[in-house]
């Protein structure tokens, strides 16, 4: 629950900061979801401290403790439900979708502006209007060069019409952003208060743009249209990716007793990584293969070799699509009453078929649990991802702040968002060089033994 309320804050902090105008509402949610991030990320804190910062291998136990039924251990009937399927929805989903935004977020926040300033804020204050007005002088043009093209900086001057609509009006000038330099005698949307004329003026080219300076939205048309466009495309890539990519945990939630069953036990597993997350299972007729979205050392060297069925449904339950991998749904469901989930290749569903028994007794009142090491992932990250999150929680709040813009927001911003990912590398690094260490420990043992 706590991932899934992260997520959630996140999601609604970066919407209103994108897409919500200056208001008391949009600085009490972007505030208000801060503030509980922070005070998510201290309870998480507080808990492992008073665990006493248990290290993985206990925590994975105690969660598989907590799924196990009591009772005597052996064969027994196969329980008609099995419990705890969506906590499959959170397993990779999740920390990719929330790393993203935790990576986003600190930038978007320190880029943005969170109280309209200057005179557009003035402007807005004492009753705005915009006007598309002839130029009448350009000077002090600039060109900006970069990766698109080039934008030009131009100060512009334009007359302000009369508040009574008699008399030649105000002259004024304003300073923006062109994709071409302005010409005399073109059209430039300009935002006046009619009856303050001595506030000046701001304009633009664009009359969209006038609008979001003198409604206090926090970001730009063109960042608020690049991160929120980058949003939804990686919000539609995670929903169409865990679709296609978990097809093969369709496996049988309710047995019925008309399914194949297979007498096995955990003896092992081959390889780490992607396409190499198999758990061994040994049978009286051979060995079998289950392959399992997640760590399958994690899965062994929490549980060792317990014993249990593997069950599945052939040819209803095969997909994969033209390019695989076709695999069937499948389940492990082991004698201390909790279950894997995973798929069986075909060179092992066949295999397995012709010894399997398809009549098998089921208990109608039965049930057993997902085995989730991953749910209490709270205890079991590193004590140095907890500090870098609360320093991470801790500035999205300083940046959350209604205050006026200033120097140190882009700095906090960028600290933050340059200080998670530096960690996310370092740790995926540190990570893969233990893998490395526990492979080749492993072939060697398996060498001392021959």
């Amino acid at each position: 629950m706590a991932a899934w309320a992260a997520c959630l804050l996140v999601t609604v902090l970066l919407g209103c900061w994108l897409f919500m105008v200056k208001s008391t509402l949009r600085d009490a949610l972007v505030l208000g979801c801060a503030v509980v991030l922070a005070v998510l990320a201290l309870a998480a804190w507080a808990m492992r401290r008073s665990s006493g910062n248990p290290d993985r291998a206990s925590v994975y136990r105690a969660l598989a403790d907590r799924v196990s039924t009591e009772g005597e251990s052996g064969p027994r009937a196969l329980p008609a439900r099995l419990r705890g399927a969506s906590a499959l929805l959170k397993g990779e989903v999740l920390p990719v979708y929330g790393g993203v935004i935790a990576l986003i977020l600190p930038l978007a926040l320190g880029a943005g502006a969170p109280t309209p300033t200057g005179k557009a804020a003035e402007i807005a204050s004492s009753g705005a209007v915009v006007r598309a007005l002839p130029i009448e002088s350009v000077r002090d043009v600039v060109e900006d060069e970069h990766k698109n093209g080039s934008s030009y900086f131009c100060t512009v001057t334009v007359t302000l019409p009369a508040a009574d609509r008699a008399g030649s009006g105000r002259r004024v000038e304003f300073r923006s952003e062109w994709p071409d330099p302005a010409v005399v005698g073109g059209k430039a949307y300009v935002a006046y208060a009619p009856d303050r004329p001595e506030l000046g003026a701001v304009g633009d080219n664009d009359k969209a743009d006038v609008d979001r300076q003198l409604s206090g939205r926090a970001m730009s048309n063109w960042w608020t249209w690049i991160l929120g466009s980058g949003w939804l495309f990686l919000m539609g890539a995670f929903s169409i990716g865990y679709l296609t990519s978990r097809r093969d945990q369709r496996f049988p939630r309710r047995l019925r007793g008309d399914e194949h069953v297979l007498r096995a036990s955990i003896s092992g597993y081959d390889g780490h990584g992607a396409g190499k997350a198999r758990i061994c299972l040994g049978t009286s007729r051979g060995p079998v293969q289950l392959h399992v979205h997640g760590n399958n050392a994690k899965y062994v060297d929490t549980v060792g070799q317990v014993e249990g069925h593997l069950v599945w449904v052939p040819g209803s339950n095969r997909h994969g699509g033209r390019k695989g991998p076709h695999r069937t749904g499948a389940v492990f469901i082991s004698d201390a009453g909790w279950y894997i989930p995973g798929g069986l290749a075909p060179e092992y569903e066949e295999s397995a078929r012709a010894r399997a028994d398809q009549q098998t007794s089921v208990d109608s009142a039965g049930e057993s649990r997902l085995l989730d090491l991953d749910g209490g992932w709270v205890l079991s990250i590193s004590n140095r991802l907890m500090n870098v999150l609360l320093l991470w929680t801790l500035s999205v709040v300083l940046l959350a702040l209604p205050v006026p813009s200033a120097a140190w927001r882009l700095v906090v911003g960028i600290a933050g968002t340059v200080g998670l990912l530096a960690y996310g590398l370092f740790a995926l690094g540190s990570q893969d060089t233990a893998v490395r260490k526990q492979s080749i420990s492993r072939q060697g043992a398996a060498g001392s033994a021959r």
